[in-house]
C-alpha cells in the first residue's frame, strides 16, 4: 500500500464507520417498525397503509429537499434513468414486505428480505466476474441455510405465531423474497444516484412515487378506501419514525458503506425484530425463528471479516 493509498484510507475509513452505524440505527427503527406494522396491516389493508405512510414521507422530504435547493444541476438523462430504476425496485421491496408482514411472522418477513440482499449481491458479482473472498462466500452459504430455515419456521412453526392459510404463507414467502431481491436493487441504483452527486434528501424526495401512486391507485379502484383506515397517530408513527427515520438511515449507509457490507447489516434487522417481538403483547417467538436467526446473525457477521492485505485503498463507497 502506497503512501497516497494509505492517506485515502485514513480518510475514508471514518465515512464507512458511519455509513455502518447509519445502517445500525435503520435496523433498530425497521426492526420496530416491522413489528408494529405487522399488528396493524392484521386489520388494515397493505394497499391503503402503504399510501397513506408513505405519500406522508413524500410531502416530508418534498419540504426538506426543496428547501435545500433540490440539485437541479445534476438531473441529466442518466440520473433520470436511474431515478426511473429506485422507483421500480422500491415499489417492489416495499409491496413485499408489507405483503409479507400480513402472513408472516415479523422476524421471518424481515429476516427473509434482509436475507437474500447479500445473497442476490454475490450473485450479481459472480456473474460479473469480481473476485468473492471466502469469508463472504462462507457468510453467503449460512445466510442461505438461514433463509431456507426461516421458510421452514413459515411452513411448520408458524401456527403458533400468527393465523395464516398454507396459500398465504406460500404468499407471504414470495413476497418476503421479492421484496428482499427488489430491495438489494435499491441499493445498488440508489448508489449510482449517490455517486451522480444526489444528497439522501434528494433521493428520499423522488424514491416513492411509483410506490404511493400505484398502491393509492389500487386501493382506490378496488374499493379498499371503504374499510378500515389507520388512525393518524398509526400513519404518522409508521411513516416517520418507521420508514423516514430508518430508511434515511440507510441512505447514508449505502452512500458511504460498500452493497454487500450494507446488505450484510441489514439481514441482522431480524435479531432487532425478535427482541421486539419478546416485548410485544401481539406476537411471540417461534423456536425455529429464533434458530433460522441465530444462524443469520452468526452468518452476518462472518460476512463483515475481512482479511487485510495490500493493494490500492477504497474510498467509502468505491465497491459494492
Amino acid at each position: 500500500m502506497t503512501d497516497a493509498d494509505a492517506d485515502r484510507y485514513a480518510h475514508a475509513r471514518p465515512l464507512v464507520l458511519a455509513g455502518l452505524a447509519a445502517t445500525m440505527v435503520y435496523n433498530v427503527t425497521s426492526a420496530a417498525k416491522e413489528v408494529y406494522a405487522g399488528h396493524v396491516l392484521q386489520t388494515v389493508d397493505p394497499f391503503v397503509l402503504i399510501t397513506a405512510c408513505f405519500g406522508l414521507v413524500i410531502l416530508l422530504f418534498q419540504v426538506i429537499d426543496r428547501a435545500g435547493g433540490g440539485q437541479p444541476s445534476v438531473y441529466t438523462p442518466r440520473v433520470m434513468r436511474a431515478l426511473v430504476m429506485v422507483n421500480l425496485t422500491t415499489a417492489g421491496a416495499w409491496l413485499g414486505i408489507y405483503l409479507a408482514l400480513r402472513w408472516l411472522e415479523p422476524a421471518v418477513a424481515g429476516g427473509l428480505s434482509g436475507g437474500v440482499g447479500p445473497l442476490a449481491v454475490l450473485a450479481w458479482r459472480r456473474f460479473a466476474g469480481i473476485r468473492t473472498t471466502l469469508a463472504e462466500a462462507a457468510s453467503g452459504a449460512g445466510i442461505l441455510a438461514a433463509c431456507l430455515l426461516l421458510a421452514w419456521s413459515a411452513a411448520e412453526g408458524q401456527g403458533e405465531v400468527i393465523a395464516a392459510t398454507p396459500v398465504e404463507t406460500a404468499l407471504g414467502l414470495v413476497a418476503a423474497t421479492a421484496g428482499g431481491i427488489s430491495a438489494t436493487l435499491t441499493s445498488v441504483w440508489a448508489k449510482k444516484l449517490s455517486l451522480a452527486g444526489l444528497g439522501p434528501s434528494a433521493i428520499m424526495a423522488r424514491r416513492f412515487w411509483l410506490l404511493v401512486g400505484f398502491c393509492g391507485a389500487v386501493a382506490w379502484a378496488t374499493g379498499r378506501l371503504a374499510g378500515p383506515m389507520p388512525s393518524v397517530e398509526t400513519v404518522a408513527g409508521i411513516g416517520l419514525l418507521g420508514v423516514a427515520l430508518p430508511l434515511y438511515a440507510l441512505q447514508v449507509g449505502i452512500r458511504y458503506g460498500r452493497i454487500f457490507h450494507v446488505n450484510v447489516i441489514v439481514g441482522l434487522c431480524p435479531l432487532f425484530t425478535l427482541a421486539f417481538q419478546a416485548f410485544s403483547a401481539w406476537n411471540h417467538w417461534s423456536p425455529l425463528t429464533v434458530a433460522g436467526v441465530a444462524l443469520l446473525v452468526a452468518a452476518g457477521y462472518l460476512g463483515l471479516m475481512r482479511p487485510r492485505r495490500a493493494g490500492p485503498a477504497l474510498a467509502a463507497g468505491d465497491a459494492p
